[in-house]
């Protein structure tokens, strides 16, 4: 095997002579010299070594101060140090170096034998060491792994459950109503005129639109939870937003007879993920619609600071008490409630609003008051 190994001595023929006992020693061409320890320490800079011998007394730099700060960086401590002296050989001396890390030590003159074998001691040694630590880098990184792989099947688990406690809660009633309706229907027994049909065929459509709107919300949540989804941020016309979701909600504001008010300028934008921005802002006016009754108003207010933006949802709806609000955002807790007009709600809408705010490092909030409306905002960081 090849070793890279630097002699330190500023006697030339010291370091000659020892340069030809390692390569009889056949440790390979790499041997590196210095005539002190402050051109070792440079050229430690620029090579990788396998081992160091070094003469104790020296001009400039020292051997023991050589030692010492190779074992204070942590870039060389781990470099194998075999300490050669003619003067310091006794035993304070001695155990002031092993004290500073030196793997071993001779005394000079030394025997050829003896040079040979604590030169091939060392290396064995170091050898050993290095596939212990390897071995326990690998178990570290494995243990590392393990952890984490954990942690993902317990959210993975978390999720599951979520979803099935979402689906058991949120999908079955509207299933269930949708087929004791369609059990009227199949009754010959049952006389149905045009009026009644009309009013079971509404039902019928809005528990429908509840369980798309439930499916919709739930699949880009689990996908979102699953793939670790990517925040691609552009700037976005807040304006152009509001407008589309105003038209894709016109039927609804239009039956329950609401006014609709969007405050947001021709010019008013946001710096985020477009999809999840739009999807936020679509959730919030959905449930406004949903909470206002006949005739109310919405809102649409955009506010420009000086170092973020700020969108709010205002609804003049039913309100809510402490214990709603404090529950909204709870992942512990599945809340729903039906609107004003019967409308099914999924439990899960707010709360991946507020991921979705969070991954745009931003925060969303609510002010509620029963009988007097809500106001749903969300606060994204102005991009420097």
């Amino acid at each position: 095997m090849e070793y890279s190994i630097l002699v330190v001595d500023d006697q030339p023929e010291n370091i000659k002579f020892i340069s030809i006992l390692l390569k009889e020693m056949e440790l390979g061409n790499k041997i590196y010299s210095a005539p002190n320890g402050k051109v070792a320490l440079d050229l430690v800079e620029k090579i990788t070594l396998d081992l160091i011998l070094s003469d104790w007394g020296m001009p400039e730099m020292n051997g023991l101060e050589l030692l010492k700060a190779l074992k204070g960086s942590h870039k060389t401590k781990d470099i194998p140090f075999i300490m050669i002296s003619a003067i310091k050989v006794d035993a304070v001396s001695m155990k002031e170096s092993f004290e500073a890390g030196v793997h071993d030590y001779l005394k000079k003159p030394f025997d050829k034998l003896e040079f040979m074998a604590r030169v091939t001691a060392t290396l064995k040694l170091q050898g050993a060491y290095l596939k212990i630590k390897k071995s326990g880098d690998e178990i570290a990184n494995q243990a590392l792994l393990i952890s984490k792989q954990h942690e993902e099947l317990k959210n993975l688990n978390k999720l599951k459950d979520k979803i099935f406690s979402i689906i058991s809660h949120d999908v079955r009633a509207p299933l269930t109503t949708l087929d004791g309706l369609l059990q009227i229907f199949n009754d010959e027994n049952i006389p149905l005129d045009e009026n009644e049909l009309k009013k079971y065929v509404g039902i019928v459509k809005t528990e429908l639109n509840g369980v798309q709107s439930l499916m919709d919300n739930l699949l880009y949540w689990a996908r979102s939870q699953l793939a670790n989804r990517e925040v691609n941020k552009t700037y976005i016309s807040i304006y152009e937003v509001t407008q589309e979701i105003f038209d894709l909600f016109h039927e609804k504001i239009t039956k329950k007879s609401l006014d609709f008010y969007n405050h947001v300028s021709y010019d008013d934008s946001v710096y985020g993920d477009k999809n999840m921005i739009s999807f936020v802002i679509r959730n919030l006016f959905a449930n406004a619609i949903k909470f206002t009754p006949e005739g109310g108003r919405i809102t649409v207010n955009y506010e420009n600071t000086v170092d973020s933006v700020t969108i709010s949802v205002i609804d003049t709806g039913v309100g809510m008490d402490k214990k709603t609000l404090d529950a909204l955002f709870d992942d512990s807790k599945v809340l729903t409630q039906k609107g004003t007009s019967g409308e099914v709600g999924t439990g899960l809408g707010l709360k991946l609003c507020k991921e979705l705010v969070e991954q745009n490092n931003g925060s969303i909030s609510v002010k509620s008051k029963l009988d007097e409306g809500s106001v749903f905002s969300f606060k994204i960081p102005i991009d420097r």
